[in-house]
């Protein structure tokens, strides 16, 4: 997929943007899990019949508590949260030092953004500063006070198969938006859907790049559709986590990427079908 913003700026071919594809292809590999402990819809075949007690609705959050919470993290350091969070976030960021400028990440509970229908309150992951050099960033989401973690009481434990992350689906409605230059018109970001184990970036359920424009569209997708599965089932049938996360990160060099450039969520859900 392409890894620019729509507004279409392109990078450079010359010796020093391919000097900073190969930093950041290292440091990814460097990396054993993204972040510390803690698209159109695609149709599949028909499933078997499910139990009533385990079929629905496993997690959702449609963020209407949002009062403009949020967590700062600049160039990887301890976040610092201003106001009362009700979502269970954090952000990790990972930059070589000597690099020029600061990466500065922000995820707000924001309630000045409606939805479609005129319903107030939406995450906003926002990439606030960007350095000059390669780095790793993303946000990530485990739950909120009032639906808990992110869990799939619908699983038989131990015993998960494809056909279970056939019925398994993940939606939310999306949107791109960067306050600081209202003219981009959107960003790319990578989704994985990761258990909760250490070194969750290895076994995450991976969906790719996500592309975001100025528009509200609906991600609904199967975690079937994923790649990553066989280690995912893997280690979610051997290890057994109590809960998961979702996971927005990076999907580009972050020279793709402008001041600003927020990625904004709303009307989450998990559920089994």
């Amino acid at each position: 997929m392409s890894g620019r913003q729509m507004s279409g700026r392109q990078m450079s071919g010359r010796f020093p943007a391919l000097l900073s594809g190969i930093v950041l292809l290292l440091m990814l590999r460097s990396v054993s899990g993204d972040e510390p402990e803690g698209a159109a819809s695609q149709q599949t075949p028909a499933a078997a019949s499910v139990s009533t007690e385990t079929a629905g609705v496993q997690f959702e959050d449609d963020f209407s508590y949002a009062a403009d919470a949020r967590q700062i993290q600049v160039d990887g350091g301890e976040p610092v949260i201003e106001g009362d969070v009700h979502s269970n976030i954090f952000t990790f960021a990972r930059l070589p030092r000597g690099v020029r400028g600061h990466l500065k990440l922000i995820m707000t509970e924001d309630h000045t953004v409606m939805n479609p229908e005129g319903a107030a309150g939406v995450l906003r992951m926002e990439i606030a500063e960007v350095p000059t050099g390669p780095s790793v960033l993303g946000f990530v989401y485990q739950g909120n006070e009032t639906s808990g973690e992110i869990t799939m009481p619908g699983w038989e434990r131990g015993q998960i198969t494809l056909n279970d992350l056939r019925r398994a689906f993940i939606t939310f409605r999306f949107r791109a938006e960067n306050r600081e230059d209202p003219d981009v018109m959107g960003a790319t970001f990578r989704l994985r859907f990761e258990p909760g184990v250490s070194n969750s970036h290895e076994f995450g359920a991976d969906f790719g790049s996500l592309i975001a424009t100025n528009r509200w569209r609906t991600f609904r997708r199967p975690l079937a559709s994923a790649e990553n599965l066989q280690a995912f089932l893997e280690v979610v049938n051997g290890e057994d986590p109590e809960t998961f996360k979702l996971v927005w990160s990076q999907a580009n060099n972050i020279l793709d990427y402008r001041p600003g450039d927020s990625l904004l969520i709303d009307d989450l859900r998990i559920s089994i079908e």
